[in-house]
């Protein structure tokens, strides 16, 4: 961080009261990333790539005035892959103002905000979209418009958020790109229950509320959602795409209300997580005409979905007097519609092992495995990372559906046979300024 004097283009961009004699804080770091993927196993059409190389890179800004009150940060993100053209895009993670005044704070801007406390499925983080593009983990998030504010106590934090615009899930080039799930759907046809489509249909009145607190050993927090669905459901159209004859699928976005419990226990090396959601939302019936798939020509109804998700996480610390810790985790996950649900969590357990060596190198493993309790069906991933040097950090992550089961009526894991060949090994060297 460095500290400069000349404060007048600050006070320009944000009025602050800030007089000559006084420094500013200036933050600037980032990163710029080369990343190789390889899909080991045969595309489903011949314009599918089996191997991608790509360019990313990641800068942050951060502008704060000598009393604290004030901030301005900026961070924008981009990625040019050399065969996905849905990859390759631009995204402003963060472009936010800042003010704190004692236990109050405002943002407004462009932001990220996470809520949730378990590590296979976050049922209730719900604020910003998913970048879909980006990892199949569904861990990194787009940047989310929105007007914030918040109040700290002794009673507990409570948070109120208006989002005014909306961001679309992308998905994988229907063309080149991979993984693929056997189907491919169109940006441009993206439909809203409202019935708009295109660029209007994305500014919306979402709202939503967060209260958190603490009380001894548990973190507790609760939240309320009313807007536009993060998941789209995906409609059959009949329709397919004319390179390589898959089908097309349209993207619609309900609107939502969600109500959410997130509980963290600590006790000692003992981590109990629990997650629950309440949503309500006008979902597409299956379609008989369209292989059971809904479609804009089925019905809808009104569904309400109770889902939950917990287990526990446990650290050796000092593994055999090695320096080392070894966590274990255990979760597991649940949504009342099981095998129907549109997602592989509807009767699920994921374990995990990390280990952390604690070196100056900041290496770290994690291995981790899915098993769906109504077909069997699983798959595991690993994911490694090391600093090299000051400046650089090596990533590898492998991820492999190793198994595609069925129920004991012969129905198989529609999402497990979809990805049985999209295995996938990635790796990003990063280099940090």
């Amino acid at each position: 961080m460095r500290r400069l004097t000349p404060l007048l283009a600050f006070g320009f961009m944000l009025g602050l009261p800030i007089s000559p004699g006084q420094a500013l804080d200036i933050d600037v770091e980032g990163n710029v990333e080369l990343e190789l993927r390889h899909h080991p196993n045969e595309a489903r059409h011949e314009d599918m790539e089996q191997d991608f190389a790509s360019l990313a890179g990641e800068f942050e800004l951060g502008l704060f005035s000598p009393s604290g009150r004030h901030a301005l940060i900026v961070k924008p993100f981009a990625r040019y892959d050399q065969h996905d053209h849905e990859r390759s895009h631009v995204d402003l993670r963060e472009g936010k103002y800042r003010y704190v005044n004692g236990l109050f704070e405002a943002t407004i801007g462009v932001d990220k905000e996470f809520w949730g406390v378990t590590e296979f499925l976050h049922l209730v983080d719900i604020i910003n979209q998913t970048d879909n593009v980006e990892s199949i983990d569904g861990e990194q998030k787009l940047g989310q418009p929105m007007i914030k504010a918040s109040y700290a106590s002794r009673y507990g934090t409570l948070t109120g958020y208006a989002l005014p615009f909306f961001r679309i899930r992308q998905f994988v080039d229907p063309v080149t790109g991979r993984p693929n799930p056997g189907f491919t759907v169109d940006d441009h046809t993206t439909l809203f229950e409202s019935g708009e489509t295109g660029g209007s249909a994305r500014r919306v009145d979402d709202y939503a509320l967060r209260y958190q607190n603490n009380f001894g050993a548990f973190d507790v927090g609760l939240s309320w959602f009313d807007g536009t669905a993060r998941v789209p459901q995906l409609l059959a159209t009949g329709e397919a795409n004319s390179t390589n004859g898959l089908p097309k699928l349209r993207a619609y976005y309900a609107e939502l209300t969600q109500t959410g419990l997130d509980v963290q226990a600590t006790l000692g090396p003992w981590l109990l997580k629990l997650e629950v959601t309440q949503s309500t939302e006008n979902r597409y019936l299956p379609d008989p005409n369209a292989g059971g798939f809904p479609s804009l020509a089925s019905a809808q109804e009104e569904t309400e979905i109770n889902r939950a998700t917990g287990g526990f996480e446990y650290t050796f610390y000092n593994l055999f007097a090695s320096g080392t810790d070894l966590g274990l985790v255990a979760e597991y996950m649940y949504d009342e519609r099981k095998e129907k649900s549109p997602h592989p969590f509807g009767n699920d357990v994921g374990v995990g092992l990390r280990w952390t060596a604690n070196d100056p190198q900041s290496t770290a493993i994690l291995v981790g495995g899915l098993i769906d309790l109504d077909t069997d069906s699983s798959s595991i991933s690993l994911e490694a990372e090391r600093r090299l040097g000051r400046s650089f950090k090596a990533i590898l992550e492998a991820r492999f559906t190793d198994k595609v089961g069925a129920t004991d009526s012969g129905q198989q894991d529609r999402l497990a046979k979809a990805l049985a060949d999209e295995d996938s090994v990635r790796f990003r060297l990063a280099y940090y300024f």
